[in-house]
């Protein structure tokens, strides 16, 4: 009698992979997907959020001549 108890047991632990694992990770429609909320909506950054493009690649472009200036320095290529 234990042995057929224990059987059961063994038979429930061992759920299949998809049956384990949460929705969030493998959801089962993937076509379907909740609502955002107005919180979700208002911290979303779009494109016209974003500062003008040129002004961004200015801006990096400025900073990494900055860092190779400095690096310059540093190795004597420059002497201030």
């Amino acid at each position: 009698m234990k042995s057929q108890e224990t059987q059961n047991t063994a038979k429930k632990n061992n759920l299949p992979l998809a049956e384990d694992t949460p929705n969030y990770i493998d959801p089962q429609e993937p076509g379907k997907s909740e609502p955002m909320t107005q919180v979700q909506k208002d911290n979303v950054i779009t494109s016209q959020d974003l500062p003008d493009p040129r002004f961004r690649y200015g801006f990096t472009l400025v900073i990494f001549g900055a860092v190779l200036f400095v690096i310059a320095i540093y190795y004597g290529i420059i002497n201030p």
